[in-house]
């Protein structure tokens, strides 16, 4: 599901000479490229007022995606050999164009599909805060502004991984309960997102 773990296993297949899943590594790399290629072409060099309608037809095209894994996932390998293979291809096409339309929205701020990079800065904003603690401490306000900690981007990154845990947990619980099923949540949640970025989209106008 990750990119970077794709390309690892990429290169242990070509070198194990297991060329079959090592296309199949790629072929997961190329599919997370394509959504979020998607998601790009639908934003890109849309104006500001109609930021709204773009984002709403990206996620619905993310929410059909999630939908279409439901009714691939249906399908058993006897009807469809590499039925796996394009379940996994969906997601990771899914997942490109979540992470490209989260990436535009929050100014390359916010990352939804790894939370590497979310606990590095986490760990920075911690270093800041413990730093101006201790200036503090000593009655010696630092001059340097870049020093001072940033209560706001703790809050969002801290908010960034507890909701991803509950996430997987819940994820993981909906999934060994109601297996492919458990997708319907997920779908649901963007759908009512795109209708929320719709409607935006038409108060805007309405105002206008």
């Amino acid at each position: 599901s990750h990119v970077t773990s794709s390309v690892g296993r990429l290169g242990n297949d070509l070198t194990r000479g297991d060329f079959g899943a090592a296309f199949f590594a790629a072929l997961l790399v190329a599919s997370f490229f394509a959504g979020a290629l998607c998601a790009s072409l639908v934003i890109e060099g849309t104006v500001a007022s109609r930021l709204p309608r773009a984002y709403g037809t990206a996620l619905t095209i993310e929410g059909l995606m999630l939908a279409a894994f439901i009714a691939v996932a249906g399908l058993s390998e006897a009807v469809l050999p590499r039925s796996r293979d394009a379940e996994a291809a969906i997601l990771c096409a899914a997942m490109g164009m979540q992470n490209s339309l989260v990436t535009r929205l929050s100014g390359a701020v916010v990352r939804t599909t790894h939370l590497t990079g979310v606990v590095t800065d986490l760990g920075i904003e911690s270093a800041r805060w413990l730093r101006w603690q201790f200036d503090r401490l000593r009655a010696r306000c630092p001059a340097d502004v870049d020093a001072r900690p940033a209560p706001e981007r703790m809050r969002l990154l801290l908010t960034i991984v507890t909701t991803f845990t509950s996430g997987a947990v819940v994820g993981g619980t909906l999934t060994a309960l109601a297996s492919r099923w458990a997708m319907l949540a997920p779908a649901a949640a963007v759908f009512a997102a795109a209708g929320f970025a719709f409607r935006q989209h038409r108060r805007a106008g309405t105002l206008r």
